[in-house]
């Protein structure tokens, strides 16, 4: 089991970053003024003096020119990437400080805190209570709600860094000529678009992958005619990504990762829309009300949730602007099967066993992933 964020704060040795950021610094050092030697030295030497000339002479100069603009481009680079390492290793001393305060604190009131960061609710005095008091319940949601808070400042600033960094080095085969960043503060710069790619990048994946023209309508078919792959991947901007991000239901759903990451810190959650909420009948009602005609007429709002029924969202936390706004990647993973189809009656055991791998009507799985921001609301 992967060690938890909490765990990870607690213990890791932030000099290493200290160390990248003074290492980013000597190498800013040492390449800035290297564009301008290149013009001077060896490019008006060449094309002023008529030291190259011949068919091959422009191509050269055009050469030189590339590098002289990819060194200057180099230096601003390495100047804006030691600043934001040093901006984000000085929020992350000062969060593994206050967290490592909070928990001797917690510790010494016999209080327990789980690998994760949260306390054992009914622990007090490194004893495991039956019944608490008004003012031990207190002390626990108290140690609790201060772990949290300084979880959150902790996540932030290690996703932030993270996330700051990267758009400032940037995913072309050139040195980014315009590294926007210098420090940890200032991720509105970044876009949805880019923070998507950022975020497979950062995984080893396509940054860029293909936009599929996969919709409900044609998943539908191929479900019943056993056509195309059995697993299928989505991703920001594809159609079957972009129906699930506009349905209804994603606006409830954004609300609660905010509180979740509001009132947890955790850098990582889940959060649900079920369609059975209000029971069977109240299932049945929306089937006839709202999925049915979504499917006939294309309705956006809620052609999404008609094709996936009740669904899980798995959140992880990538960064916070300052405004409190949020980003997030969420996965959501699907089933279109026997089973799935229906729903409406409910999840049972017999179901599952009209399922099948191959041929016609076999199943079709799907993973959508995107990052998106999610607006602060009301604090």
């Amino acid at each position: 089991m992967a060690q938890t964020f909490y765990l990870t704060l607690l213990a890791v040795d932030l000099s290493a970053l200290d160390g990248l950021a003074d290492r980013w610094e000597s190498i800013h050092r040492d390449i800035k003024g290297l564009g301008t030697r290149m013009h001077d030295e060896a490019l008006t030497p060449l094309r002023d003096k008529g030291y190259w000339e011949g068919a091959a002479a422009p191509y050269a100069w055009k050469m030189i020119d590339d590098i002289e603009r990819q060194l200057e481009s180099a230096a601003k680079v390495a100047d804006a990437a030691r600043r934001v390492v040093e901006d984000g290793v000085g929020d992350l001393r000062s969060a593994q400080k206050d967290l490592k305060d909070a928990a001797r604190r917690a510790t010494e009131k016999g209080l327990h805190i789980k690998a994760d960061g949260t306390l054992s609710p009914d622990v007090i005095g490194n004893v495991c209570k039956v019944e608490l008091t008004d003012d031990e319940k207190k002390t626990i949601e108290a140690a609790d709600r201060e772990i949290a808070q300084i979880l959150k400042r902790g996540v932030t600033a290690d996703r932030n860094l993270a996330f700051s960094l990267m758009a400032d080095i940037g995913l072309g085969q050139w040195f980014n000529d315009e590294p926007g960043l210098t420090d940890i503060d200032s991720t509105k710069k970044i876009s949805e678009d880019a923070y998507n790619a950022l975020d497979l990048a950062l995984q080893g994946k396509n940054a860029y992958p293909g936009l599929s023209s996969d919709d409900p309508y044609s998943l539908g078919w191929d479900w019943v005619t056993g056509d195309g792959a059995r697993h299928r991947d989505y991703y920001y901007g594809d159609e079957m990504t972009e129906l699930i991000r506009s349905s209804e239901s994603m606006e409830q759903l954004r609300l609660d990762t905010l509180e979740q990451w509001r009132s947890t810190g955790q850098p990582q959650g889940s959060v649900a829309y079920s369609i059975s909420e209000s029971g069977k009948l109240g299932a049945f009602k929306k089937l006839l009300t709202t999925d049915l005609p979504a499917i006939v007429t294309g309705d956006e709002d809620h052609l999404g949730e008609a094709f996936t029924g009740s669904y899980n969202l798995n959140y992880t936390v990538r960064g916070q602007d300052p405004d409190g706004s949020l980003v997030v990647e969420y996965t959501l993973k699907n089933n279109t099967s026997n089973a799935s189809f229906l729903h409406y009656i409910g999840y049972y055991d017999w179901l599952e066993k009209t399922n099948r791998e191959e041929g016609v009507f076999s199943s079709v799985d799907q993973k959508i992933i995107w990052t998106e921001r999610i607006p602060a609301k009301e604090k």
